[in-house]
């Protein structure tokens, strides 16, 4: 699908989430701030001028993206705002207007915004500042989009913490969402999302995660995506190893790959030796069947003349087919009846890897650079369909 004139305007105003007294000649530092740290993290922000009202920034005609992608906000008030460019600023509260978009293609139609605690962090950072915040650079107590509607979604709360040890936790919560495929819209996706059986997609996300900068896990726990008459995806991990030096050094690495792209081998190693101190503790990706496989089994089967039947056939055998690539026949044959089980009567399937003990990256490389067989057991992987409590089949395992 092609970006709506939204879409990356509001993955712009996400990344403001995720993250004394303003004088007036403090206005425009403040936003040039604000900008500058948003271009360090890909996004794009433009405003017409920076006023001082009292304790309150506005910051006039502001605007994210570019071109077709742009969003305006118009005259933004960023309440109660105290810092400096060098040692960081904070904002009590930022109310933001209600957002609608149109092009020949789409509207967009974002509602009832608004952003607590937004912090930027400064050039000369005091040292009592958690790293948490270093790394994230902009950061933010909790944020509000009330609804989200794309024409062609609804109470959405992200927050953030630091604990008194440093632990940073963040989740988003999101009420329902909603995707219009117009039939008159004569795009692709939305003509294929049709022609399966969905004129709109209603769903809702949320994800809770957590860094230990000083003992380095980093986890999510979960991810969800539950969609209305498709089905629902979920997905965790967790890694050990990324420490705050860890943070340091990617985000070093980063800066000098954007600097000197050319130097890919000098990069490259850096990357490995970051890389070197992580290790694998678990994850799982799963998904539970609410009629999408049947609707996507009757659609190939007609785009190809074929039954949904010999359509769920040619997938098993293009599954085993990629799972011979490791050559481990137990695993291989184990995987291929697991989807096949998944594919003849649809609820759900996982695959999960689930070690005794951390794995360490470089042993994972290893393996799949030097053993791609021994795969399935270093990693303690497994493969589930249709687990015991989804219904009356029994359930088929891979591991």
């Amino acid at each position: 699908m092609r970006s709506t004139a939204g879409s990356v305007s509001i993955a712009a105003i996400t990344l403001v989430l995720t993250g004394g007294t303003a004088l007036a000649a403090d206005a425009d530092a403040f936003g040039q701030r604000l900008q500058a740290l948003l271009a360090q993290q890909g996004g794009s922000m433009t405003y017409e001028s920076a006023l001082s009202e009292g304790d309150n920034v506005v910051l006039k005609g502001l605007a994210f993206g570019s071109g077709e992608e742009r969003m305006a906000l118009g005259d933004v008030t960023f309440e109660d705002v105290s810092g400096s460019t060098a040692e960081g600023w904070r904002v009590e509260r930022i109310p933001i207007a209600d957002v609608t978009e149109t092009n020949d293609r789409s509207t967009v139609e974002v509602s009832d915004m608004e952003i607590e605690g937004l912090e930027l962090i400064g050039t000369q950072p005091p040292a009592d500042v958690p790293d948490a915040k270093r790394m994230a650079q902009i950061f933010f107590d909790s944020a509000r989009i009330g609804s989200v509607n794309v024409m062609r979604g609804d109470d959405e709360l992200f927050t953030n913490e630091i604990t008194d040890d440093g632990t940073f936790n963040s989740s988003l919560e999101s009420g329902d969402f909603t995707v219009n495929f117009p039939a008159d819209d004569p795009d692709e996706v939305p003509q294929t999302m049709r022609t399966i059986g969905y004129e709109s997609l209603t769903g809702s996300l949320g994800f809770e995660s957590t860094w230990e900068p000083e003992t380095g896990r980093i986890a999510v726990d979960p991810f969800t995506l539950q969609v209305a008459n498709a089905g629902d995806l979920t997905q965790t991990y967790a890694i050990t190893g990324y420490t705050s030096e860890v943070a340091r050094s990617l985000q070093q690495v980063q800066e000098q790959m954007a600097q000197n792209p050319g130097n890919s081998d000098n990069s490259g190693m850096a990357m490995m030796g970051i890389l070197a101190q992580l290790s694998i503790e678990s994850a799982s990706i799963s998904f539970e069947d609410d009629s999408l496989t049947e609707k996507l089994l009757d659609y190939y089967g007609k785009q190809y003349g074929m039954t949904p039947e010999q359509v769920a056939d040619a997938a098993v055998q293009s599954v085993q087919a990629v799972a011979a690539s490791l050559q481990n026949p137990d695993f291989q044959n184990e995987v291929t009846e697991a989807v096949r089980t998944f594919l003849a009567d649809p609820q759900s399937i996982e695959i999960a890897i689930d070690p005794q003990a951390p794995i360490p990256a470089m042993q994972v490389m290893g393996a799949v650079m030097g053993a791609p067989q021994t795969l399935p057991q270093v990693l303690s992987l497994s493969v589930t369909a249709n687990a015991e409590g989804d219904g009356e089949t029994d359930g088929e395992t891979a591991q």
